[in-house]
This record gives C-alpha cells, sequence and structure tokens, in this order.
C-alpha cells in the first residue's frame, strides 16, 4: 500500500489515552508524552536523527535543547516523482535517482506519522474542544499536530489561579508511609514543572521545608533527621536531602524485613511447642501471616509489634475444644476415632474405657444407656 500507508500501521500498536471534557494541563502533558513515545521510534535523519519524529509534536526551541548540535527539525518538502535536472553521465544520473527516492522515502514518513497523529490526537480529544480548528471540507488534514495541541492549550489547558493553589496544596501532601521517598519526590517534580508553566519559579528551599516536616511527623526517621540536621549547612541542600531519605529508606526497609521475619517465625515456633496437636490449623496461619507481614506496610514498625504480640497472646491463652465422647471417657483431642469391639461404635475411646463394660459401671453417666437395649 505504500510508506505512508505502512507507517501508520505500525504505529496502531501505541495506545493513546482518551481524554473525557475539557483537557487540563495534566492531560494534555500525557497526551503529549503517548504521542512522542510512539513518534520517537519511527527513524529519520530530520532533527538530528536521534529522536524520530517527536518535532511534529514538541515546540521547536523545546526540541533544539535536546537534540544533537542544536538542530532543528524542518518539515521535509514534496519532493516530487522524479529528480529535478537529471545529469547525462550514467553513473552521477544513478546517484541522484537514489537520493531522490531517499527524500521520497523520508517525505512520506513524515506523511505516515504526521496523519497518524492528528487522527489520535482527534480521537482522544471531545468534539467541542477542537471544533474552531475544522473545517467542513478538509476536517484537520489542514492542521499539524503540533498547531492542534497548541490550540488545546489554549482553549483548556492554561492554568489559571485556582490551579495554582490546588498545584501548591499537592506539593505540601504529607508522605503517606507507604511509597517509597523516590516516587514522593518525583510527584512533587510533577507539580513544580507545571507551576513552571504557571510563572512560579522553583523553591528549592521551600520543598525542602516540606520534606522536613512531613518526614519528622511521620515519627520513622528520628535518629536520620538527627544526623541530617546535625550536618554543616553547605550540605543541607533539598538536591542532598531527597538522596539522602531514600539510603535511609532503603536501610529501614532492610531492617524492617529482617524485623518482620523474626517475629513471625518466633511465632510460629511457639505454637509447635505449646499446641502441636490441638492448633495445627492456627499454626499454619501463624506461618502465614509471618510471611505475609514482610510484604504489608514494612514502615510501620511499632504497630506490626504490636499486632504481633496481640496474635501470639491470644494463640496462648486459646482453649482447643475437645469432641465430647458419647460413650466413653476420655477426650479425643487430635486423635482419630476408632471402632470399639464393646459398643460397636467410631469413638475415641480405648477400649477398656467404655461404658458397656461393667467394671466401668460406676464411671456411667446418669443419663447413659447402653447401645445394646436400642
Amino acid at each position: 500500500m505504500g510508506i505512508r500507508h505502512d507507517v501508520e500501521e505500525g504505529l496502531e500498536k501505541y495506545e493513546i489515552t482518551k481524554i473525557d471534557g475539557q483537557p487540563g494541563d495534566e492531560e494534555l502533558n500525557k497526551l503529549t508524552k503517548e504521542l512522542t513515545n510512539a513518534l520517537g521510534s519511527v527513524t529519520t535523519e530530520l532533527g538530528g536523527g536521534e529522536h524520530g519524529h517527536i518535532g511534529l509534536i514538541v515546540e521547536e526551541s523545546e526540541y533544539m535543547t535536546f537534540s544533537r548540535g542544536m538542530a532543528k527539525y524542518v518539515v521535509p518538502k514534496n519532493p516530487k516523482a522524479y529528480p529535478e535536472n537529471p545529469d547525462t553521465d550514467p553513473a552521477k544520473r544513478e546517484k541522484q535517482v537514489a537520493e531522490h527516492k531517499a527524500k521520497i522515502a523520508q517525505y512520506e514518513t513524515h506523511l505516515g506519522c504526521e496523519s497518524w497523529a492528528r487522527r489520535k490526537i482527534v480521537a482522544a480529544i471531545d468534539d467541542e474542544w477542537l471544533a474552531e480548528l475544522e473545517s467542513e471540507t478538509m476536517g484537520f488534514n489542514h492542521r499539524s499536530p503540533k498547531d492542534m495541541l497548541k490550540h488545546l492549550r489554549s482553549v483548556g489547558g492554561t492554568l489559571d489561579h485556582m490551579d495554582v493553589t490546588e498545584l501548591f496544596s499537592n506539593l505540601q501532601k504529607a508522605w503517606d508511609g507507604i511509597e517509597t521517598p523516590a516516587a514522593f519526590f518525583a510527584r512533587g517534580d510533577k507539580y513544580e514543572r507545571q507551576l513552571e508553566k504557571a510563572g512560579q519559579a522553583k523553591n528549592p528551599e521551600l520543598r525542602l521545608a516540606f520534606a522536613l516536616a512531613t518526614f519528622e511527623a511521620s515519627g520513622e526517621f528520628e535518629p536520620a533527621l538527627r544526623d541530617w540536621e546535625a550536618k554543616k549547612k553547605s550540605e543541607k541542600t533539598f538536591a542532598k536531602f531527597r538522596v539522602y531519605m531514600q539510603q535511609e529508606f532503603r536501610k529501614h526497609h532492610k531492617h524492617n524485613k529482617t524485623t518482620a521475619k523474626s517475629v513471625g517465625h518466633g511465632i510460629a515456633n511457639s505454637v509447635t511447642d505449646k499446641q502441636a496437636e490441638e492448633l495445627d490449623q492456627i499454626e499454619a496461619q501463624a506461618f502465614v501471616l509471618a510471611e505475609f507481614a514482610n510484604s504489608i506496610n514494612e514502615q510501620n514498625t511499632k504497630q506490626f509489634k504490636e499486632m504481633m504480640e496481640l496474635f501470639k497472646k491470644a494463640l496462648d491463652s486459646k482453649d482447643s475444644p475437645k469432641p465430647g465422647n458419647p460413650n466413653g471417657g476420655g477426650g479425643g483431642g487430635g486423635k482419630p476415632k476408632k471402632k470399639c469391639p464393646h459398643c460397636g461404635l467410631m469413638v475415641y475411646h480405648k477400649p477398656e474405657k467404655c461404658f458397656e463394660l461393667e467394671a466401668n459401671a460406676d464411671k456411667r453417666p446418669a443419663n447413659w444407656k447402653s447401645v445394646k437395649s436400642t
């Protein structure tokens, strides 16, 4: 079907997330990332040749910051069907033809990427947000993907004072004690980038203050934070603090995992020694709990230890129920039933303890009846 068709078909494996309603800054950032991830996979010599066709999406000033030698992504012109002014020399003409074919392939590949990106933007956005760009005859075919994204940011993706306030609020959200510090800081980086678009400069001192406050409030890193406060002022930067906390979290994680395993196995051993015959099922549960404890909320050491101690006390004080014996003395415990030669029933008691024997008449309950009389 041709190069353009093949390029579009090859890009269909990439999924683009549908945006419901008004597209905000965060949604448009995600859309742009998904588009560039796909377009970057289609190789080209355009724009320095390192980043595929993402120049179709990314603004020129931004593209030049990470392209080789500040190269620009220049949209190729239609080379037409035949090379202009072919040389009369066969060898030179052959070279001209080969170069011209390469230009055609480059142009067709560009068109395929552009068409795919345009279609995906239209599919991802509700009609009303692109209505101004649509032509009654051309649809969106006369619009570039870059212009379409720029339009969407102007009608829905700009940040107002409410957005800025919400971003600052998100930036101050406390660490939840579960996610890694790396994830916590990365989330803050995302909000910070959005604030920069709204004209708010980065403030590492403020982020350091927020981070110190939230990790201190968690109560999980008291020794580490004391060591941090003891450092020289020149060393106490936000960039160094985020690395420091990630290292401390890793140490904390390893310590909690070891603690969880030792406490869990201690409970399991206690159950085995104390109630081996009566608590087989609970013993198994203790082993399962010990293993499961290694993977849940390993930051909360104090809460975890308290939970395990309560569980251990519950096991130590548990009275296992003993099945009743309808026709003889002595509980069954965990032993299997056996057929008694005297009463003929499947029971727990030993044959010599059977109430059918006259030797055990004084031990019979008041309401006891012989099975032989029924």
